[in-house]
């Protein structure tokens, strides 16, 4: 075969092979609701910094219909609340976060998206995110300074893909939550935030996840 045509073929092989893997990606859509009167409230200080926390087992997600994601894959979730919901202002750091978890293989995960707040149809807050983290798939927004001040919303839109994960993972739950940190201390960046904050365990090391008639619960 004429080495220029070996070449041609070669490409057009590389070509359908990242075309063939770039169509395994998979696009899911989630509807998820919250009693926000539910949530669970907890707190402690770790050195210099104390976190106020707070954690709502969110309906929508179960065994019943949980699904499996790989690298690469985007989830859209739209969250909607039983009532107005405001997150308290902080000191030096408000994180939220959008949690889906479930059966998970060891390594680290990573996802990139954004989270956008809502009070009826107006957009009240917003945020970028590129969360790491372990055994859980974590988009975290981060406010720092001056914009870390109390916002109230009724639902949320979070939107994110894939990035790290070592091998397909099963989501069978979700929960959503905020921390607050105080006092102010050295900032890092908020990238180093939000690793240490979602993979600080304010969800998993803090509560055990029970099933009580079908419904998850903590205790």
């Amino acid at each position: 075969m004429p080495r220029s045509l070996l070449k041609s073929s070669l490409a057009l092989a590389a070509a359908c092979a990242l075309w063939a893997g770039g169509a395994q990606a998979a696009t899911y859509n989630l509807n998820l609701t919250g009693i926000a009167t539910n949530g669970f409230y907890s707190s402690q200080d770790v050195g210099a910094t104390h976190y106020d926390q707070w954690v709502l087992v969110l309906d929508g997600l179960s065994d019943a219909n949980g699904f499996s994601v790989e690298v690469g894959d985007t989830i859209n979730t739209i969250v909607t609340l039983n009532q107005l919901f405001t997150v308290p202002s902080s000191v030096s750091l408000t994180s939220f976060g959008l949690i889906l978890g479930g059966a998970f293989p060891g390594g680290d995960t990573e996802v990139s998206g954004g989270i956008e707040f809502y009070d009826g149809a107006t957009l009240v807050k917003s945020g970028a995110s590129s969360t790491s983290t372990s055994g859980q798939l974590a988009d975290s927004v981060v406010f720092f300074p001056p914009d870390n001040g109390a916002f109230t919303f009724d639902s949320f839109r979070s939107s994110f893909t894939i990035t790290t994960l070592a091998s397909p993972a099963q989501l069978t739950y979700a929960l959503a939550t905020y921390s607050l940190n105080s006092p102010a201390v050295a900032v890092p960046e908020p990238a180093a935030w939000a690793l240490m904050i979602m993979g600080f365990g304010g969800v998993g090391a803090l509560m055990r996840r029970r099933r009580d008639g079908g419904r998850a619960a903590f205790a």
